[in-house]
């Protein structure tokens, strides 16, 4: 299928590898040009590269941390300048420490929040006005499950990312009728890097080998099996595409079944 957007530009964060290179190589295959970013320029000049080799696209990078303002400032200038306006935002950030929400304090929040939430604000506001013109536009922010099933030694990730879905949720219903869709995807356990720390700080918390817990988690998951990261970027690819236009406000769970609800 043809997703019908070749030669749109995207911007990816977090994209150096991960659930943010899976996605930026899925844009890539469909021949969007892309801008990448993270806080490793070496690791994303490799990332750049790869793309480069997978598909004839344009692949720009620049290094920063989006939580910190000044470096916001120069990955959206970079952006403008290179692109001259965005179609496809895809926002992804590491999460947060692990921690139980009675260890947690304010200044804990106040850093999640900085991390988590302020530069989602910050480059929707930015790049939205630019897709409003043109009457086109993709926003995708990857959260986690725990939005929808709070995860235990997760409280900072838990509630900062549940007011992300509920912010992006209200942004949603402001923007359909300009043709802008803004969806989130929430991942389960995909193998990756950042997969394997998580589990290992939930392993702590049982006193199981780190056999045994993977062993019982893997069974609790109707597909048996983890998750792939290119069948991650596959979702988010499609949720870029013209066929998704009426797909708007909603969180996708990628998690082989694991969760629970029915809605």
């Amino acid at each position: 299928m043809d997703f019908g957007i070749k030669g749109k530009h995207a911007l990816v964060c977090a994209a150096s590898r991960g659930l943010g290179f899976a996605i930026a190589k899925a844009l890539a295959q469909e021949g969007v040009d892309l801008i990448i970013s993270a806080r490793d320029e070496e690791k994303l000049n490799e990332a750049a590269e790869a793309l480069r080799k997978l598909a004839n696209v344009k692949v720009d990078y620049v290094a920063g941390d989006l939580s910190v303002e000044a470096d916001r400032k120069k990955l959206i200038e970079f952006a403008r300048e290179k692109s001259g306006g965005l179609d496809i935002l895809v926002h992804n950030v590491g999460g947060p420490k692990a921690q139980a929400a009675q260890s947690t304090n304010s200044a804990d929040w106040q850093e999640a929040f900085d991390k988590l939430f302020l530069p989602i604000v910050d480059l929707n506001q930015t790049f939205l006005p630019g897709m409003k013109e043109k009457k086109w536009g993709r926003i995708i922010t990857v959260t986690s499950l725990s939005v929808i099933e709070p995860i235990a030694n997760l409280a900072l990730s838990n509630g900062i990312r549940s007011a992300v879905t509920a912010m992006l949720k209200t942004l949603s219903d402001e923007v359909a009728q300009d043709g802008i869709t803004v969806n989130c995807l929430a991942p389960g356990l995909i193998q990756t890097a950042r997969t394997d720390e998580l589990m290992e700080s939930r392993r702590q918390l049982t006193g199981q080998s780190k056999e045994e817990y993977m062993s019982d988690y893997v069974a609790s998951i109707p597909a048996k099996r983890l998750g792939d990261a290119d069948e991650f970027g596959a979702v988010a690819a499609f949720l870029a595409s013209m066929q998704a236009q009426y797909v708007t406000g909603q969180t996708i769970c990628i998690d082989g079944g694991k969760r629970r609800s029915v809605h």
